[in-house]
C-alpha cells in the first residue's frame, strides 16, 4: 500500500519533470523572445525552491 508521503514524493518528482520539460522549451525560445527569457528565469527559481523542498522532505524521512 502506498503512503501519503510516497504519493507526495511521486507527485513532486512529476512536477519537477514537467518543469524540466518546460525549461527546455523556454530555453530554446528565449533566444528570440524576451518574454520567454523572463519566464525561463522565473520558472528556474521555482524549480530551485521545489528542489529545496524535496531535499528537506528527504532529510526528514
Amino acid at each position: 500500500m502506498t503512503t501519503i508521503d510516497e504519493m507526495t514524493d511521486e507527485c513532486l518528482q512529476q512536477v519537477r519533470a514537467g518543469i524540466d520539460g518546460v525549461l527546455v522549451l523556454l530555453d530554446h525560445e528565449s533566444e528570440s523572445s524576451k518574454g520567454c527569457f523572463n519566464a525561463l528565469c522565473l520558472l528556474g527559481m521555482v524549480k530551485r525552491q521545489l528542489e529545496g523542498l524535496m531535499a528537506e522532505r528527504e532529510q526528514m524521512q
